[in-house]
Order: C-alpha cells, then sequence, then structure tokens
C-alpha cells in the first residue's frame, strides 16, 4: 500500500512557486512501462553523479508518477529509500498532458484510472509540461538510501 505524503505541508518551495519533498520511495506509483535499457544506462549516470539532480513530478493523492517512470526504476536499482519529488495535482494550471505521439490532449482521468487498478500505460503514452520548468536539486545519494 502507497503511504500518503504527511511532508507536502513542509515541503520546501523553489522561486517557481513548485514544492519539493522527499518522500520513501514506496509512495510512488510507476505509470507507465519502461525501456529497460534506458533504465540502466540511466541508472551508470545518476551513480556516476553522485547526486540526484531531477525531482520527480508525481500525482499528489496516489503518488502516480507524471513524468520520471525511469527515473524511479533507476532509483529503485541504485537501492534508494527516498526520493526527491515535487507533488502536483492534475487539475493544476501549470500542467499540460499531451499524446506523445498525436501531440492532442491526454485524459488524465485515464491516467489515473489506469494506474489506480494496477495497470501501466505503453511506453511513451503520455507527455507532460511544466510551465514554469521544474525546479533541479542537488542530493547526494548516500542521503537517499537511509
Amino acid at each position: 500500500m502507497n503511504e500518503r505524503p504527511q511532508t507536502l505541508a513542509s515541503a520546501q518551495h523553489d522561486a517557481s512557486g513548485y514544492g519539493i519533498a522527499v518522500l520513501p520511495i514506496s509512495f510512488f506509483r510507476q505509470s507507465e512501462e519502461v525501456d529497460i535499457e534506458g533504465v540502466w544506462v540511466l541508472t551508470e549516470r545518476i551513480a556516476s553523479n553522485g547526486c540526484w539532480l531531477a525531482p520527480i513530478p508525481v500525482e499528489a493523492s496516489h503518488g502516480i508518477v507524471m513524468d520520471g517512470n525511469h527515473r524511479l526504476r533507476a532509483a529503485m536499482r541504485l537501492g534508494l529509500k527516498r526520493l526527491p519529488c515535487v507533488p502536483l495535482c492534475y487539475g493544476d494550471a501549470r500542467i499540460c498532458v499531451r499524446d506523445w505521439n498525436s501531440g492532442e490532449p491526454f485524459d488524465t482521468g485515464g491516467i489515473l484510472h489506469t494506474v489506480t487498478c494496477g495497470g501501466l500505460l505503453p511506453h511513451k503514452s503520455t507527455r507532460h509540461f511544466f510551465e514554469p520548468s521544474l525546479p533541479r536539486t542537488s542530493i547526494p545519494l548516500e542521503r537517499l538510501r537511509v
């Protein structure tokens, strides 16, 4: 069962107004299938950097990964216990979700339904746009392993 974020009220906010929280990896729910080779490459890149740079935008109520399924799987491979994220709601005006192939608006209700029912969308189904851009972090991986 996913752990509901309890740190949202105390999440740090950056200049763009986004909150950044560090939550247990068990909170995150993968939303799309991934390319395993891409996960391996990303895992090596993150490990060699030694820091987590890109917080994962996540649907705040259900822990659904909006963008960053490969990063989530890389974090699992690295044995991380917590991850930085930007908790958001799909109704947030700063988010635009499009079909990866057609560019047409994507029904976010379909994302919620599929994932909460235990399914995954196919690889590269959705493309999320964030305006303003999401913040960056620089958290040593060792701090995310505890």
